[in-house]
């Protein structure tokens, strides 16, 4: 199955974004709302051509200096497309949507908000008017070669996000371009470093495994710590979480070991309490109160559970983040859904995670695959 990456489909009661004067006859005729824009596109069937910067961008007002005052250019957009401005400092939520990270970035859209092609950075007029002929207004097919430069934006995405150590970024979008990607170059590079990462993973995991079977607890546990902190996300983090629990039962029944086990699940706790990860925090007090109750241990991480509990605040954080959690779980779920083939029961998770977590990151998210599986008029639908 091939992933289409349409446009998020945003309420059309008001997205309001930068620069909504009226345009004159030598300006580009921006639109002000993101959800009439591409109501607008779908019933006069244009493409959508849309430019997300921020006010203190330089290169964004060089854009408007220089390349949006060719006539030419200006004709263009005005009359064969639907040009839209986004100020990415008011709408990160769309903005991260759109999956930009750099400004300026032009982001090319075909009327039914399937995402054609993106241009990053400055670019003059000529190059820009070459780049829409090519996209919009030639006979050449769109939705193969063209679609592949919303991948290769996904590519150059992942591995910045495999270069920042942020894998569970880089999972998910590497995941649907290794799976079904028609560009092989594209799918190639996709599955090379899905394979990199999970290695480098599955590496600490087995390291960690062989110092427990030599007796090696303090190495085993400084290990599965690591793989933990930099590989979340991973089936190898996956396993090297329940690793660390049964450390102690596993390894030697001397009170030593368990203690060691015991102090760098506090420590974990602690920390977690300091970057308030509250949830994690509790998820691991909870262990260290039911298996180390006779411990000094046990007794610090139940005044550590009981610090949070009585905090308002954290409390709220706790749930939360354990929304976020459930809400992942259900993406997850969708995803492997679309791989079995059952897109009805991808679907139905996605709707789930829109209606039961309202304006969270997740929900974002699941608009988008939806938008990709059903197109951007089945999400309008949610919104009612």
């Amino acid at each position: 199955m091939t992933t289409r990456f349409y446009l998020p489909s945003f309420s059309l009661c008001g997205v309001l974004l930068l620069m909504p004067a009226a345009a004159t006859a030598q300006e580009v005729e921006w639109r002000s709302d993101y959800g009439k824009a591409l109501q607008e596109a779908s019933k006069k069937k244009r493409p959508l051509f849309i430019d997300v910067g921020t006010e203190n961008c330089f290169y964004c007002k060089q854009l408007d200096r220089r390349t949006f005052k060719d006539m030419a250019l200006v004709t263009m957009l005005n009359e064969r497309c639907i040009p839209l401005r986004i100020d990415a400092d008011q709408h990160p939520r769309l903005t991260e949507a759109l999956r930009v990270q750099l400004y300026p970035t032009l982001v090319f859209a075909s009327a039914d908000g399937k995402i054609l092609g993106f241009q990053q950075g400055f670019i003059e007029a000529g190059p820009l008017q070459e780049r829409l002929n090519e996209l919009f207004f030639t006979s050449k097919s769109i939705a193969g070669a063209n679609s592949n430069s919303a991948q290769s934006h996904e590519i150059e995405e992942a591995k910045r996000a495999v270069a920042a150590a942020d894998y569970p970024r880089a999972l998910t979008l590497l995941k649907p371009l290794a799976e079904s990607s028609k560009d092989a170059a594209i799918q190639t590079q996709a599955k090379q470093l899905l394979q990199d990462v999970e290695q480098q993973a599955a590496g600490r995991c087995a390291e960690a495994r062989q110092l427990v079977e030599k007796g090696k607890v303090p190495q085993a546990v400084e290990t599965v710590t690591e793989l933990v902190r930099v590989y979340p996300g991973t089936q190898a983090a996956r396993e090297g979480g329940k690793l660390l629990v049964s450390l102690a039962s596993r390894v030697s029944p001397h009170e030593d070991s368990k203690s060691l086990v015991a102090r760098e699940m506090l420590d974990l706790a602690r920390e977690d309490y300091r970057h308030k990860q509250y949830l994690s925090c509790l998820d691991r007090c909870e262990t260290l109160m039911a298996d180390y109750s006779s411990q000094s241990e046990g007794t610090e991480a139940s005044k550590l559970a009981a610090e949070i509990k009585d905090n308002p605040e954290a409390s709220k954080q706790a749930c939360e983040q354990l929304s976020e959690r459930l809400s992942g779980m259900y993406l997850s779920l969708a995803e492997t859904w679309l791989r079995k083939g059952q897109p009805q029961q991808a679907i139905f998770n996605l709707e789930r995670v829109v209606k039961a977590f309202p304006n969270t990151r997740n929900a974002e998210i699941a608009r988008v695959r939806l938008a990709q599986i059903q197109g951007p008029s089945s999400m309008l639908e949610l919104k009612k």
